[in-house]
């Protein structure tokens, strides 16, 4: 069942992409607002407790009201998995993104894609072309994991309660910085992220291995973890990067838009791999 909701969302997903606005945060903005005093306490562990209330309100919520639908009729909480799954996705399309930057840039508007360069990278994005390029190529890599492999890997482990509590988390450190949170409340949500996407990053990197260049991919991951002194919860990132470049066997020389569009399509590849490994899984009754 959780295998053919998540094959109508993707299917969904790509039908209402003129709709993907209503699955932004501001949903979940005006939430965090009237529970904002729990991220101002100065105490680590009164923080800590602060945030599990609120990334973990809307994922009880999500899940009682799916058992309650269960158990009215299974096809109510079918369509409500599909729903809940459909509103987590994204929260836009990556590949869209990717595609229109592509296209801007073959097209010699400069203009236009510094601007889809910036909202790609949340941040101001380099003059240079090339190293524009190369840039989006990073976030690519790095941010399928927030927009698919993580919702996905907790929507197959907790259903549609899953996929809310990592959207919810990952909403709340995206959240602009001048909302007086504390530094004890915004260390807490990095562990807290961190060990939400470890085991989704680590299998997408080796969803890259197994979509591109296996052996180089490994290879970029050995090194890393042989020179890194960075705690568990602190990689997942540069994992994927390591992974993701390693798979595509490429070089210094070789920054550009035709790197990103292969980047793209080894996201695609992975995608594939692993929900081609979820339908196995299901088949044999292993998930939900």
């Amino acid at each position: 069942m959780s295998f053919l909701a998540l094959i109508i969302s993707l299917l969904l997903d790509q039908a209402l992409r003129h709709l993907e606005n209503l699955r932004g945060p501001r949903w979940f903005g005006a939430y965090y607002e009237s529970l904002q005093f729990l991220a101002q306490n100065r105490n680590f562990w009164r923080a800590g407790t602060g945030l599990l209330v609120i990334v973990l309100v809307p994922t009880v919520a999500t899940l009682f009201v799916g058992h309650f639908l269960d158990h009215i009729w299974g096809g109510f909480g079918f369509v409500y998995s599909v729903i809940l799954l459909l509103l987590t996705l994204g929260p836009r399309d990556l590949h869209a993104q990717v595609d229109a930057y592509i296209e801007a840039t073959q097209a010699g508007d400069q203009q236009r894609a510094a601007s889809l360069a910036g909202d790609l990278l949340g941040a101001t994005p380099p003059d240079d072309s090339a190293a524009r390029s190369e840039a989006i190529t990073h976030a690519v890599l790095m941010q399928a994991n927030d927009r698919l492999f993580g919702i996905f890997f907790w929507f197959a482990i907790l259903g549609p309660a899953g996929a809310v509590l990592y959207r919810s988390t990952d909403f709340l450190r995206r959240m602009p910085a001048d909302d007086n949170r504390s530094q004890e409340f915004s260390d807490f949500l990095d562990r807290l992220y961190g060990l939400l996407a470890w085991v989704p990053a680590h299998l997408a990197a080796l969803g890259y291995a197994l979509a591109g260049g296996f052996e180089d991919a490994v290879s970029a991951m050995k090194n890393f973890y042989l020179n890194c002194s960075k705690r568990f919860f602190q990689v997942n990132n540069d994992v994927l990067v390591c992974a993701g470049l390693g798979a595509l066997r490429v070089t210094d020389e070789e920054a550009g838009t035709g790197r990103l569009l292969s980047a793209l399509l080894l996201v695609r590849r992975a995608v594939i791999i692993w929900l081609a490994v979820y339908a196995l899984m299901t088949l044999f009754g292993w998930v939900w």
